[in-house]
Formats: structure tokens, C-alpha cells, sequence
């Protein structure tokens, strides 16, 4: 068998796999589909599968195709006639793509040899872990500066590297959760795993199904290692503390990993946080499926009769004329959210969706600042002048910390940007005490709107929310949203992810408080967010479902991620009931 037709052989079964991999991947699509309740390690399955099928069609038929080669050549000369570039391409392509997998492979010795060993009382706490995961190979915890996250490496000689950043940065139980992941990967040969779908995205580069597959197996395999640890922490609070710890390591400054060659590496954050807090029920098996079918089957069968036996035909049309003409009823979202106070609102119809406790007047914390950027841009004040940031502007009542210094200078306009998108304390107090007739005059201007509005159960004293004589209820926080989604000013500040703003003549990056905002399937016009000790952790905001506008408040939730599972499972609720 000479070069040409094994050149000419491997063609066409590139050329055969372009529909192949199509079909594999609207199989896998199928199957991931039906199994999207059932445990990550089924859909983390049947990716792997479909990526070997994806490596083994071509290269069995480039087997199969090579022998034979030289009647398709004849058959059809001027395709056969592309052969060579054909597949001179593609090697140039898995050259470029196995030359990537080398840097990452070289990142990967580099940083072993650059990391420090971990203080002992933390590689005692590792391979306690380790030995309650079965594992009998040694683990080193190895510390490395620069680092995104913690991340496991190695086959042979398996260990964790660990950012020395976060052994003071993460309470305890926290970086034992982290570190009970990366051991579940070490236990499952993640890394070689994903050595090989590295290769396999080399070779088949130049098709998207294979790229989709190879993401959707990152994504299950790091909520597999999530069981995992979650399981090995404990069955009460296993999955709270895995995704409290998933919260608290995207809160640090990004550092650099690179996205081949670590097994410890995909996924998206917000919905592994939901799988571990609220985790979906186990799909049924096939065999204990089918009875139940049959028994529904059969069910509806009985009643159908019964109801066509007990009810005159004349009776039955009238109940459908009249079901006809009356008005759909509202259907209300019935969820396991976590924080205390919510209201959840169709702002089409102005139908409630869903509403728990939402007539408790509570603290608000800095939802406040809605109420004070609106009174502000009510007021049409120069949005280009300058404020300086002073001590009356300093927070004597929480002690909050600030980025922004006594004598900073800023526009209105920043100190709104700054107020609304990071919460700044001391940008909306400033706002305030240059307001026209000072901060009595903001004060009287809040009472004002506050009465335009037809609220009669909010409070506000102050402009940053730091007081918790500054209250309202989830329903009225709904209407004061909805208000604020009015002003253009306030949807374009809240609604973006980062922005730059001027701080004493240069250019200051800011960010959204709400982590939601800009994150993939959210679509989020205006938004903020709120902490204080006597309000727990409050959301508002306004977000499109479909076309259709919708205010979601969430009042007095227990942290961050409870925070963020709640808005996620009312979105997914709301997407449901959308189709």
C-alpha cells in the first residue's frame, strides 16, 4: 500500500465524516436531552462515547477504504485530484492544534517544577481526603502563585497544584471542599481523559460537532467531580459547601490556567452551583418506566370513558364553549427558593407569577440605590460636574469598606455609574449631599417619589441603604424596579457587565455587582443587587423572557449562591412555561 492512496484513503473518510459527525452529534444531542435529569456520570457517558465514535468512523474507514482506493480514484477523478491538498490541510490544521496541546503539556512540567510544597498540616488534611476516596497513590499539594484555581495534574505521579492566595483567603471547610474536587478527578484518571480528547479535538479540528462534544464532556465531568466531593463531604451539607466554595473562588482576581491538559477545567459555573444545591431527581430506569406508562396510559383511557357515559353531549359542549371564553388562569411558580421574601412579576400584564411573603416590610440595603439614581436623574442635574468625595461622605454606620478615597473627584455621571453598577457607598452618598437643598432636599425628593409611585409601605432615610430604617416590601421593590426600567440611564449602567468610568482624570474599570448580568441565557435590562446584616443578600431586577418583560425581587436570602440558585431556578421556570 503505497503513500497516495493512503493519502487518497484518509480523504474521503474526512470527507465521509463531515455528515457522520453530524449524526453522532444529533444522537448524543437526543440522548443528553432525554437524560438531562439523571446523574452527570449518564450524560458525561454517552459524550464519551459519541467523541470515540467520532475518532473510530474515520479511522475504520480509512481501513476499510484503503484496499479499494484506486476504483474510487477512477470513479471520480476530479475530487480524487484534491486528495493531497485535502489532506494537506488538514495536517497543517492538527500540526498548528498538537502544537497547542505541547505548550500546554510544557505549562504543565514548568509549573511543577516552579510550585512549593504545601505547609504540612494541609497535605495531612489532602491525603485524609484522599483515603476516604480509596485512593492509594501518594497525592503531593503543591502551591504555585499565579494560578486561577486549584488543579490536578499528572498520571503517573498525580498532585494538586493550589494558588498560595487562597490558604488565607478561603475559610477551612471551603478549600477542603476545592480540594476534595481535584481528588475526585485524580481518583477518575481525569487527566488522561483528558489528554486523549485533546488529541481527538486535534485530529478532527475542522468539525463543530466534535468541539461541542468536547465541551459538553468538560462540562459533565467537572459536575461528576462535583458529586464526587459532595458525597465524600457528607449528605446533609456535602452540596451546599461545594457550591459555596464554587462562589467564593470565582470571587478572586483571575489568575492564568491554561485550557489543555488539565483534567480539572470546564463548566459552567452558575449551573453547577444549582446542581449541588438542588439537585434534579434521578431519571427512572427503562424497566420501571414502562409500567408507569402503562398505567397512565390506562388511566386516561378510564376516564375518558367515564366522562363520555356521565356527561350529556349537550352539557359537554357547553362546558367547552364556557372553558373557551373564560380567561386563562394565572399560574403561579411553585419553587424551593431560599430567600425569604419574593415577588416575581409579568410586567405585560402585571400578573403575579409567583409571591412568598412578599407583603413583609423589611430592610432593603442597597436596593435603596434604585430610588436615590432615580430622584437624581429626576432632579436633570449636570451629569457632568464635578463631586469630590469628602468625609461626611464616609460610612460611620457599617464601617463599609470603598475604592474610593476622601478627595476623589468624579462627574455626577460616574458617581451614578459607580452607585448603581458596584454599589459604592460613598458615590451615593455624595449624590446625595449635592443635591439641591443638600441632603434634607434628597430626602424630601425621595418622600416625593415615593408618592408619585402610590407606595405606601417604604421608607427610605438615607441614600445607600446602609440603614435598615430604609425598608419596603418584595412587592413594592417589584413596582419601584418596574419604575426604574423607565429611565434609559438607569438600564444602560445596569445592564452591562463592566464599564470604565473617569476617577480623578483616568479611566477606572468597574464592575457589575450582579454576577448574572452578561453570564450565557440571561438577558438583563436593569439590575442590583444588595447586602447589609439585617437585610441578607437582595436582588432586583428586570429581565426578558422570550419577548416579555418580568421583575424579580428576592429579599433576605442566605448568601450569594443561595442567590444566585434562586434567580436561576425562577428563569428556568419562567423559560418553561414560555414554550
Amino acid at each position: 500500500m503505497n503513500l497516495e492512496i493512503v493519502m487518497n484513503a484518509w480523504g474521503w473518510a474526512l470527507l465521509n465524516f463531515v455528515w457522520q459527525g453530524a449524526v453522532v452529534g444529533g444522537v448524543a444531542a437526543l440522548l443528553l436531552a432525554l437524560l438531562r435529569g439523571a446523574s452527570a456520570r449518564w450524560r458525561y457517558a454517552v459524550c464519551a462515547v459519541a467523541l470515540g465514535l467520532c475518532l473510530g468512523l474515520p479511522l475504520w474507514q480509512c481501513l476499510d477504504l484503503a484496499p479499494a482506493e484506486v476504483e474510487f480514484s477512477t470513479e471520480l477523478p476530479p475530487l480524487a485530484e484534491q486528495m493531497p491538498a485535502l489532506v494537506g490541510a488538514w495536517a497543517l490544521g492538527t500540526g498548528l492544534m498538537l502544537a497547542r496541546l505541547a505548550l500546554g503539556l510544557a505549562w504543565v512540567a514548568r509549573a511543577r517544577r516552579r510550585s512549593t510544597p504545601a505547609p504540612a498540616d494541609w497535605q495531612a488534611r489532602l491525603d485524609a481526603l484522599a483515603r476516604r476516596l480509596g485512593l492509594r497513590r501518594p497525592v503531593p499539594l503543591r502551591l504555585l502563585p499565579d494560578l486561577a484555581g486549584p488543579v490536578a495534574l499528572g498520571v503517573l505521579r498525580p498532585c494538586v497544584l493550589l494558588p498560595a492566595a487562597l490558604l488565607s483567603r478561603l475559610p477551612v471547610d471551603l478549600l477542603e471542599a476545592l480540594l476534595a474536587h481535584e481528588l475526585a478527578h485524580v481518583r477518575r484518571w481525569d487527566y488522561v481523559a483528558n489528554l486523549l480528547q485533546s488529541v481527538v479535538e486535534a485530529l478532527l479540528f475542522f468539525h463543530p460537532v466534535v468541539w461541542w462534544l468536547s465541551a459538553r464532556l468538560r462540562a459533565e465531568r467537572e459536575l461528576v467531580a462535583d458529586e464526587i466531593s459532595a458525597e465524600l463531604l457528607g449528605q446533609h451539607d456535602g452540596g451546599r459547601r461545594m457550591a459555596l466554595a464554587l462562589h467564593a473562588l470565582s470571587e478572586l482576581p483571575p489568575g492564568h490556567t491554561p485550557n489543555v491538559a488539565l483534567a480539572a477545567h470546564g463548566g459552567d459555573l452558575l449551573r453547577r452551583i444549582e446542581r449541588l444545591l438542588a439537585p434534579r431527581p434521578q431519571a427512572t430506569g427503562w424497566k420501571l418506566a414502562l409500567p408507569a406508562l402503562l398505567i397512565a396510559a390506562t388511566s386516561f383511557v378510564v376516564q375518558a370513558k367515564g366522562r363520555d357515559t356521565a356527561e350529556p353531549p349537550a352539557a359537554t359542549a357547553t362546558a367547552a364553549a364556557a372553558a373557551k371564553d373564560a380567561p386563562p388562569p394565572a399560574q403561579q411558580l411553585r419553587l424551593p427558593v431560599n430567600a425569604k421574601h419574593v415577588v416575581v412579576v409579568d410586567d405585560a400584564t402585571g400578573k403575579v407569577l409567583m409571591s412568598r411573603d412578599a407583603d413583609a416590610v423589611v430592610p432593603i440595603a442597597s436596593l435603596t440605590k434604585l430610588l436615590t439614581a432615580m430622584v437624581v436623574l429626576d432632579a436633570k442635574l449636570d451629569p457632568n460636574e464635578k463631586l469630590r468625595i469628602t468625609n461626611d461622605d464616609v460610612d460611620t454606620l457599617k464601617h463599609s469598606k470603598s475604592r474610593v478615597r476622601v478627595g476623589t473627584q468624579m462627574t455626577r455621571l460616574a458617581a451614578l455609574e459607580m452607585a448603581l453598577m458596584e454599589s459604592e457607598n460613598r458615590a451615593a452618598a455624595a449624590l446625595a449631599r449635592t443635591f439641591p437643598g443638600g441632603e434634607a432636599g434628597f430626602v424630601k425628593a425621595v418622600q416625593a417619589k415615593i408618592r408619585a409611585l402610590g407606595l405606601s409601605r417604604t421608607a427610605i432615610a438615607e441614600p445607600t441603604g446602609l440603614s435598615p430604617a430604609n425598608t419596603s416590601t418584595a412587592t413594592e421593590m417589584a413596582a419601584i424596579t418596574a419604575a426604574a426600567a423607565r429611565y434609559g440611564e438607569i438600564e444602560r449602567i445596569t445592564s452591562v457587565k463592566k464599564a470604565k468610568v473617569p476617577v480623578d482624570g483616568r479611566p477606572r474599570e468597574i464592575r457589575n455587582t450582579n454576577r448574572l448580568v452578561g453570564a450565557k441565557g440571561w438577558d438583563i435590562r436593569v439590575s442590583k443587587t444588595g447586602y447589609t446584616e439585617e437585610a441578607g443578600r437582595c436582588l432586583a431586577m428586570r429581565i426578558l423572557n422570550g419577548k416579555r418583560p418580568v421583575t424579580v425581587v428576592l429579599l433576605d436570602a442566605d448568601g450569594s449562591a443561595q442567590r444566585l440558585r434562586d434567580a436561576a431556578l425562577i428563569r428556568k421556570s419562567l423559560a418553561k412555561q414560555a414554550l
